[in-house]
């Protein structure tokens, strides 16, 4: 795990999504630690699958909690398969999480910012964002959906001294990681014949998993001033991954 870094977000105000668990406890913690205002969104208390009701009830957060500086779009769901094995409603529910709910909170949070002129926007992808891999079509294709949102909007929203970046992170020591090996070993033994984690961390040029504090601190560096002239980015935190 990194040192302590400070990044100067003290007294800023974030909204970080799937915060209590994997990468997003990182996330907050990091934040927390540099003394910012973390409200957290994730199960069970607030469901961003349920879009049909969420810029409702996304409207009643931020009057309740103010001015919001960072938006930290980092809830995701996975599901494996091919097209052909992925159901349209399976694709529905993983693009509700990984896209639709990031959209429905860049919608809440762009008109304060932009009143403000400031804020900073980071939206969590996947190295999935920018490569292929097998048996991924529909959360690959969520991630690439958001990293493009990050570009687009990034162009549109930089006039009003908003930023908007987004994180593509590698393999990533969590327990949905950890998932995800053992679920491809036992439907895929033919491609996937090892649900050994020492195989996967081989394919790693660094050879090993990335702490979910190092994504953290990556968000943290983005969402800070350090980082006033970069926006539109989509950042590989991934250990070499994409890079081969």
């Amino acid at each position: 795990m990194p040192p302590h870094i400070s990044f100067g977000l003290s007294g800023r105000r974030a909204i970080v999504t799937g915060h209590r668990g994997g990468i997003g406890a990182a996330i907050t913690k990091v934040l927390q630690d540099d003394g910012v205002e973390v409200i957290g969104l994730d199960l069970p208390d607030f469901d961003l699958s349920r879009t049909e009701d969420l810029e409702e009830r996304l409207a009643t957060v931020l009057s309740a909690a103010g001015p919001i500086d960072i938006l930290v779009n980092n809830a995701g769901v996975t599901v494996l398969g091919s097209v052909t094995e992925t159901p349209v409603a399976e694709v529905e529910r993983v693009f509700r999480v990984n896209f639709l709910a990031g959209y429905a909170l860049m919608r809440a949070v762009l008109p304060g910012m932009a009143e403000r002129g400031k804020g900073a926007i980071v939206n969590i992808a996947s190295d999935q964002a920018l490569i292929g891999k097998q048996v991924s079509a529909a959360y690959g294709a969520s991630k690439a959906a958001i990293a493009q949102l990050s570009r687009s909007a990034a162009l549109d929203w930089a006039r009003f001294g908003i930023r908007v970046n987004c994180i593509a992170p590698g393999s990533t020591d969590t327990a949905m990681l950890s998932g995800v090996i053992g679920d491809l070993a036992k439907a895929y033994p033919d491609r996937f014949p090892t649900s050994s984690v020492e195989f996967y961390r081989s394919s790693v040029p660094m050879g090993r998993f990335a702490d979910p504090s190092e994504i953290a601190h990556a968000v943290a560096f983005l969402a800070s001033d350090a980082a006033s002239f970069i926006t539109g980015v989509i950042m590989p935190v991934d250990g070499g991954g994409t890079a081969q």
